[in-house]
């Protein structure tokens, strides 16, 4: 689960709109860092191996996976608001007829 640690927990959260957009708005027991780069905390357990890139997400609170490259996050204190941002490819393929 996205932020949380053998002391961090998550108090509460909520899953708001922000300009059509669905945010993740969680509440942590302790302050949070705006999470960067590859951890075990924040992808889950794993067996030692290398997850490629496309393969790697982060998972809110309902269960919903959002992939490590297209989320956005902004923390402060113990409050991490979490909103998916889709690539610009993936933008543009949804308007090209190939």
């Amino acid at each position: 689960m996205i932020g949380t640690s053998e002391s961090r927990e998550i108090v509460d959260w909520r899953k708001t709109t922000d300009d059509g957009q669905s945010v993740y708005v969680i509440e942590y027991s302790e302050p949070v860092p705006e999470p960067t780069g590859r951890s075990k905390t924040l992808f889950g357990a794993g067996s030692g191996g290398t997850v490629p890139a496309g393969e790697q997400y982060f998972e809110m609170p309902d269960g919903t996976r959002i992939p490590a490259t297209e989320a956005a996050f902004d923390a402060d204190g113990t409050t991490l608001r979490v909103r998916r941002e889709r690539s610009v490819v993936d933008r543009l393929r949804r308007y090209l007829p190939w």
